[in-house]
């Protein structure tokens, strides 16, 4: 342990501030709480690494974590168990086409070690209310006409935060993952913020960066931003 003990700040009353995302309270990076949860938050966290990780009791917990896991789109891995898909290109890739039914997908697919859901309604209805400012975006995943893997995500600067992805056939979301690194790639966006390292992640060409190496790299593409959200995939 490390001794962290910097109060809890508060998000979200009248004229609330940003955090400072150093100013963490304990060693897994819990920074704030807030009762609300909009896109106005997001727009003045997101740039400085402060995500919302889940909802309890209907208050929302704030994060900056000490090891943060990002993916350079450009390097994005395809592993032998998916060159068979690629190759037989039998599934159809789509994007913002079922924003909420990959969302609400997201929602319900089961976690291994995980009860329940972060994806709460007043998760959903945010996500759902950037996604008509232009801000959120899906990718999507088909076989015919049936919806088998996705996933979604929220842009900032000219880095993509990926939020969640599920599937209903073995690789979908990975394939859903890839894909989504190359179309983003293609519109000039080099980072995704996977958020929290997994092995899955790992498995796709995600690497792990300490909080002050991700600050960096958040703050040099945000101020290299070539795309307006609202006009990445339009």
């Amino acid at each position: 342990m490390s001794g962290i003990n910097n109060p809890l700040h508060f998000l979200g009353q009248k004229d609330w501030v940003v955090p400072d995302p150093e100013d963490v309270s304990n060693d897994d990076g819990l920074i704030a709480l807030s009762w609300e949860l909009n896109p106005e938050m997001y727009e003045r966290l997101y740039p400085v690494g402060i995500f919302p990780w889940f909802e309890q009791d209907e208050v929302v917990f704030w994060f900056s974590p000490p090891v943060r896991s990002i993916t350079f789109t450009a390097e994005v891995k395809i592993a032998k168990s998916m060159r068979s898909i690629f190759n037989k290109n039998s599934w159809r890739f789509t994007i913002n086409q079922a924003f909420v039914e990959v969302v609400e997908s997201c929602a319900v697919v089961p976690r291994p070690g995980q009860e329940g859901t972060w994806l709460s309604e007043k998760f959903m209805l945010n996500f759902i209310q950037m996604h008509r400012l232009g801000r959120a975006h899906s990718f999507e995943v088909w076989e015919g006409d049936q919806l088998i893997g996705g996933t979604f995500g929220v842009m900032t600067g000219n880095v993509f935060v990926g939020e969640s992805m599920f599937h209903k056939r073995p690789n979908a979301s990975k394939y859903a993952y890839i894909r989504m690194c190359q179309a983003l790639n293609e519109k000039g966006v080099d980072v995704v913020d996977n958020q929290i390292p997994t092995d899955h992640l790992a498995s796709l060409g995600a690497v792990e960066e300490d909080r002050s190496e991700f600050l960096a790299i958040l703050k040099h593409e945000h101020e290299e931003t070539r795309v307006p959200n609202g006009a990445l995939f339009s």
